[in-house]
């Protein structure tokens, strides 16, 4: 408990901590590999579920041998201490092995984004020097054209079947498509059979002692605002996050089961669901395919104690024919994360929840892939309507004036800045772009920058408004921050959804608004949209007020689940004006 006098300032005042009790405090993360954090806590319960593929129960038992197997592979096929392994693949149990099978050699499992371009791929690969490449066979048309230009004499496919039961083979194998086989069927390619079968007489040291800050697994930023750069997180960084759900709030049991939904190639997707629950002595239910359809029907079909989605997910299995014969009484922790979370959906999803049999609320997070994995959480326990949460175990989150790199008090806002032991390594080999993402201040604490705005009130809760990038300069030189509109729209009652956007007109940057409405609500242009606009008018400067506006379904998103705000500036039909009337952006 936090009983010190406040002074105003979060890094120093740390009022989450009154939401910890004292020995969960002092419960710091284990200095070892997470190959050994994994194994230490399951090595007596090696007859448990680790992952359920299909129906393929396989145990921790089967989990650890597997690694062995691959580890074995490995390091006679020559990878050594610090090399990378590159894998283009969703989250099959193959997969799942060799994340940890490096952990535990020493090597990095270099996560590909598979929905980067074939230059991207190219680039990437050849930064790491990998000498293998292994690949989900479902993923090889994506890879495919960039294999003859990598310095890789080595690619690994492997089949989405190679885990399933013999039922389940058959019927994956009867809809599946004979993917590249005459583009891969040559040197160079190799079945996963033959990898594994290649290590089986290797009798030599497998295991890395630990090294303190060594890399273990990298993830890839986006590339929407530049080159995507490679994020290097540690074994110690990995377990710092997986020591947060190590206390006495955390309410799981052995045999729990997590439906992993984010992709294995964020870092989200590997640390916090797959490995922190392996390594909490869970099953794993993973999932392949980042679809909506897909995911609502795995939540009615598995009933896992615990999820991560984002609001999106959430908000389609609540408002879905499907939702409304769903049993989620098993659930324990409906996790969201991602993108925000406005108060009316908060309560349409806490709602579906409690009618679906959920007695827990919605678990609301904030992370990024730098600063590995989750940075704020909600709990049970404790809740803000509109917040991200408070600080994970061992994580201090302050806001920050970029001019002058001062904390600034509870409630003013600024960039977002994290102090966390989970923080990665380094962007890969970009010494240039490492020194701008970490801020070093007077007292050598290290602080993240991660180029959000927002602000921390005096009970320790993050409330994060939208990137510092979703702004523009107005003609009199301010900075408009397009979510103070998208905040004020979404206190209407008819609005479901919005985004604001800034386009060029005539050479100068103007708001436009897009809006989704309600089901069942006012789908009157006429009548809601000059109320909107009215009360814009009332609460922002001139130059802060949409010029245009468009009703409309749904806002596009990316593969990845996040809203596609490129396609939205695209766009140039549909639109009105403030009274209702048809406008013209272009």
């Amino acid at each position: 408990m936090n009983t010190q006098k406040k002074t105003g300032y979060p890094s120093i005042d740390k009022p989450w901590l009154k939401y910890y009790t004292q020995s969960d405090i002092q419960n710091k993360e284990p200095a070892c590999t997470l190959y050994q954090n994994i194994y230490s806590n399951n090595s007596k319960y090696l007859k448990d579920t680790a992952i359920s593929y299909y129906g393929n129960k396989i145990t921790y038992a089967q989990l650890f041998n597997n690694v062995d197997a691959c580890a074995k592979s490995l390091v006679k096929y020559g990878i050594k201490e610090g090399d990378c392994v590159t894998l283009c693949t969703a989250a099959v149990p193959e997969a799942i092995y060799l994340m940890i099978a490096c952990s535990k050699i020493g090597a990095i499992a270099n996560f590909i984004n598979p929905l980067f371009t074939t230059e991207q791929m190219v680039q990437r690969i050849n930064d790491t020097k990998s000498k293998i490449l292994f690949v989900m066979d479902e993923m090889l048309s994506y890879i495919v054209d960039a294999v003859p230009r990598i310095g890789i004499n080595k690619t690994v496919v492997m089949p989405v079947t190679e885990s399933m039961p013999e039922l389940a083979k058959l019927v994956v194998c009867a809809g599946q498509k004979n993917w590249n086989k005459k583009r891969t069927d040559h040197k160079g390619f190799y079945s996963w059979k033959s990898f594994i079968k290649y290590g089986n007489d290797y009798n030599g040291e497998t295991e890395r002692s630990y090294e303190k800050n060594r890399g273990c697994i990298m993830v890839y930023s986006s590339g929407t605002t530049g080159a995507s750069k490679g994020i290097l997180l540690t074994n110690d960084g990995i377990n710092a996050t997986i020591a947060h759900y190590d206390n006495e709030n955390f309410n799981y049991e052995r045999g729990d089961t997590f439906y992993a939904v984010i992709p294995i190639w964020f870092s989200t997707g590997n640390v916090l669901d797959i490995l922190m629950p392996l390594r909490m002595g869970m099953t794993v239910i993973p999932e392949l395919q980042f679809e909506k359809e897909r995911i609502i029907d795995g939540i009615k079909k598995y009933k896992p104690t615990m999820t991560l989605n984002p609001t999106s997910i959430w908000m389609a299995l609540a408002q879905s024919k499907k939702g409304k014969k769903i049993d989620l009484k098993a659930m324990k922790y409906p996790i969201t994360g991602g993108e925000a979370v406005t108060p009316q959906e908060e309560k349409i999803i806490t709602d579906f929840l409690r009618k679906s049999g959920c007695n827990a609320p919605l678990i609301k997070g904030y992370g990024m892939c730098e600063l590995g994995s989750t940075v704020t959480s909600t709990s049970p326990e404790h809740n803000k309507m509109r917040s991200s949460g408070y600080p994970i175990k061992g994580v201090t989150v302050a806001a920050f004036d970029t001019e002058t790199n001062e904390e600034l008090p509870y409630g003013q806002r600024g960039e977002i800045r994290v102090n966390s032991p989970a923080r990665m390594k380094e962007y890969y080999k970009n010494p240039v772009e490492t020194k701008k993402y970490f801020y070093e201040d007077q007292n050598h604490c290290i602080w993240g920058c991660t180029g959000d705005i927002g602000y921390v009130d005096e009970d320790g809760y993050l409330f994060v408004e939208g990137r510092a990038s979703d702004s523009f300069y107005s003609e009199d030189g301010k900075r408009i921050y397009l979510f103070d509109i998208e905040h004020i729209v979404l206190e209407d009652e008819a609005v479901a959804q919005c985004k604001a956007v800034a386009v060029q007109i005539n050479g100068k940057f103007k708001p436009i608004l897009h809006v989704v409405l309600k089901k069942n609500g006012v789908t009157d242009t006429r009548t809601v949209i000059p109320r909107i606009h009215k009360k814009l008018s009332e609460q922002l400067s001139e130059n802060a007020i949409p010029v245009a506006y468009k009703l409309r379904q749904a806002l596009p998103v990316h593969p990845n689940g996040k809203r596609n705000v490129e396609a939205l500036k695209a766009e140039d039909s549909g639109f009105v004006d403030s009274r209702g009337n048809a406008w013209k952006v272009r």
